[in-house]
């Protein structure tokens, strides 16, 4: 899509409920349906095509539609969405593969491919034309598009169709980008194909890296995967319930640990499951949530350890488990879309993250008798945004949303409104907010809050074309930074690891300077790459998943160093 912060592909689209009931409607003919497994040449045979007829440069479809399945029609108003999930959706489709589960929501493809067995995750695995690819960032921990394989080359390269590619960014609007894109054509060289690639001609200003790979199916099961393969007569999804959909997995042998999610409700459930159960053995489940409570389930059991659940939609989880010896606990990672944040209660139409739009997920709500003020946050863009929302719209009311950011700017919505005031947004990644709002006569404002994380500390000045995600590589975010003058030194982490990395980076390059980036574990290990460097110094790298570090860098002849922080 080539998105930049701003706009991006949703993680999870809650306005697909609005508009399920529509589908019938909103889908092209299929009586000129594709021979069935031909996707990849459906998917090519509609590159440069737009949205459909609702786009800037109206187009039909290849078999005569005028959309694929809601790219037109899908969005919070009834309008057009990002399509790049519609478009991979269509072919699969009219080439008669199986989409349940499927939705305009990205992410969906890769849940798909848990479900029904064919995601593929290993760095060894060779795509085949049709296959969907899922594409994440290096700066937080979402999917942010799919597209799909239409060749493998005789040079190892693939080429892809992309669906919402090189929309118009910085129109504030999801519908703005959407009637603006078109199917795009991408070729990506064999040496960057591979799970874990930043492929160089996919939006390497965003960072994007492949996730993985997904084989279509001919007849699936939604979100109930198969049992493990054995004689389990057990499936992760039937362990922890209706609504789960597996989001990772870690093998331990002879069983196997899953992760799952549930959108509707943000919450996790772990299980562990015996591969081919002969009696009972000892096993355990674990989940905790980050800076919240966590939970396990241990004990000797012939299928399967666990359902343990916890909420977090917006947090990250550190999941594991363990069979007849052989243990393992991940990361902190999976930090949720805050997608799962319930949407006001009573008959209103839209939901906070509707309003908000995408990337945004609910931090904090207060009731207000009839309404409800909710805060959201964009961990991409570092911008809050405050809506309020009535509980059960009859007629216009007068109502208001408010955010201030301590020591900056602030901004207001009152009017008489139906369903909801604002957006209001304001940009505060690492500045305390002040929020409220009011609904017929009840007002309420918070004190100053939710002082920001620091993940979308902006790249270095554009002079230099690196930036801090691309130096210490896949996987690590930002989570502090501080200015050197000529130069600023980052703190990056990547949860699936333990590990950080720090790096050092001029604003404006303009030849070799001297220059430092450095990192200590607390009672540790400790690292550091003095030198004369052109663009950056580093990276370095510790592992620290649990303990303190001090970072800093030098540039020039200024120099800092944090104290020991960032416990883990």
């Amino acid at each position: 899509m080539n998105l930049k912060q701003l706009v991006r592909h949703l993680a999870a689209l809650a306005a697909a409920v609005l508009v399920a009931g529509l589908l019938a409607f909103c889908r092209a003919p299929a009586a000129a349906a594709a021979a069935g497994g031909d996707a990849a040449s459906l998917a090519a045979a509609n590159i440069g095509k737009t949205a459909g007829t609702c786009a800037n440069d109206p187009t039909h479809n290849s078999l005569g539609g005028s959309q694929f399945e809601h790219s037109c029609s899908g969005g919070y108003s009834g309008g057009p969405e990002y399509w790049c999930a519609d478009f991979a959706m269509w072919v699969w489709e009219n080439s008669g593969f199986y989409t349940g589960g499927l939705d305009a929501a990205a992410a969906s493809f890769q849940t798909y491919g848990f479900n029904n067995g064919t995601q593929h995750t290993s760095t060894a695995y060779d795509p085949k034309p049709g296959d969907a690819v899922e594409y994440g960032s290096v700066y937080d921990s979402s999917i942010h598009h799919v597209g799909l394989v239409t060749a493998v080359n005789p040079d190892g390269s693939i080429t892809t169709a992309n669906g919402d590619w090189d929309g118009t960014t910085g129109t504030g609007s999801m519908a703005g980008f959407a009637v603006s894109s078109h199917v795009a054509s991408i070729t990506i060289s064999a040496s960057q194909k591979a799970v874990g690639d930043e492929p160089g001609s996919v939006d390497p200003g965003d960072g994007y890296y492949i996730v993985g790979y997904t084989t279509p199916v001919a007849s699936g099961t939604g979100n109930n995967p198969p049992p493990v393969p054995g004689g389990n007569p057990y499936s992760p999804s039937q362990v922890c319930g209706s609504g789960y959909g597996v989001i990772d997995s870690h093998s331990l042998g002879n069983a196997v640990v899953f992760l799952l999610y549930d959108s509707s409700t943000g919450r996790n459930c772990v299980t562990t499951l015996a591969d081919d159960p002969t009696g009972a053995a000892s096993m355990s489940s674990t989940l905790a949530v980050q800076g919240g409570p966590s939970t396990s389930d241990s004990g000797s059991y012939t299928y399967y350890a666990g359902p343990v659940t916890e909420y977090a939609p917006n947090s990250c989880v550190q999941w594991g488990g363990s069979y007849a010896g052989s243990s393992w606990t991940s990361g902190w990672g999976h930090c949720g879309t805050g997608s799962g944040a319930p949407g006001p209660v009573g008959s209103n139409v839209y939901t906070p993250t509707q309003v908000c739009g995408s990337g945004y997920g609910v931090i904090d709500s207060h009731g207000l008798g009839g309404a409800t003020v909710y805060l959201l946050y964009n961990g991409s863009t570092g911008q809050n945004c405050v809506t309020t929302l009535a509980a059960d719209p009859g007629g216009a009311v007068a109502m208001n949303a408010t955010l201030a950011v301590q020591g900056g700017a602030s901004a207001a919505n009152p009017g008489n409104f139906t369903y909801y005031a604002g957006p209001v947004t304001e940009y505060a990644p690492n500045s305390c907010v002040q929020w409220g709002g009011s609904y017929a006569g009840s007002s309420w404002t918070s004190s100053w809050g939710h002082c920001g994380t620091g993940s979308p500390t902006p790249s270095p000045a554009t002079g230099n074309p690196y930036t801090a995600g691309q130096v210490c590589g896949s996987g690590y975010s930002v989570i502090d930074t501080h200015s050197l003058g000529d130069a600023a030194v980052y703190l990056l982490y990547d949860a699936s690891t333990g590990t950080n990395c720090v790096t050092t980076l001029a604003a404006d390059p303009g030849g070799a300077v001297t220059m430092n980036a450095t990192l200590a574990v607390q009672g540790g290990a400790s690292a550091a790459n003095p030198g004369s460097f052109t663009y950056y110094a580093g990276p370095v790298r510790e592992y620290a998943p649990a303990t303190c570090v001090e970072w800093g860098g030098a540039y020039g002849g200024a120099s800092w160093t944090s104290g020991w922080s960032h416990c883990g």
